[in-house]
């Protein structure tokens, strides 16, 4: 199993408040291949952010799967709910 910690940072003062959890875990999912091994999202919003964790499985011998960031990376691109928001991954 991996786990990835990502935040998604608004654009600044004005945006909408974050999304709706269920809903962008709901996304997450979505965008997410098969590849991907995305097995759960957990999501926390915060003031000016959201707090993510995403939970993939990592199959012996296959190619690892896309980062957790990677997959934000794309919900951002095609979400006009998310437009102006960033990707920062935690390390």
């Amino acid at each position: 199993m991996l786990m990835t910690a990502v935040s998604l940072r608004a654009p600044g003062a004005g945006t909408a408040g974050p999304p709706d959890p269920l809903l962008l875990a709901s996304l997450l999912r979505s965008v997410a291949t098969p590849a991907d091994g995305l097995e759960h999202v957990a999501v926390r919003p915060r003031d000016g952010r959201v707090e993510l964790v995403l939970f993939q499985t990592v199959s012996e011998g296959l190619e690892p799967p896309a980062s957790g960031d990677i997959i934000c990376r794309r919900a951002l691109e095609i979400t006009q709910q998310l437009s102006g928001w960033t990707v920062e991954t935690e390390r």
